[in-house]
């Protein structure tokens, strides 16, 4: 896999975690009320925002690094 393959898989397995978790949040309000479990797929969002910052920071500096060569 390149390493442009990489980066891009490091930040499209997070998308696919934050779908997922807005889904049963949205699922767990809309079913049963349950803002608890609302609350920890939220949290699980926000981290994972965070995750493809990092990523996306990566990326930014990994294309830097190929555009001075």
């Amino acid at each position: 896999m390149s390493e442009i393959n990489k980066k891009i898989h490091e930040i499209r397995n997070p998308l696919n975690t934050i779908s997922m978790n807005a889904e049963l949040g949205k699922l767990s309000l809309q079913k049963t009320g349950d803002i608890e479990k609302a609350m920890k797929a939220f949290d699980v969002i926000i981290n994972e925002c965070q995750t493809c910052g990092l990523a996306l920071a990566d990326l930014k500096e990994f294309v830097g690094e190929k555009n001075t060569d």
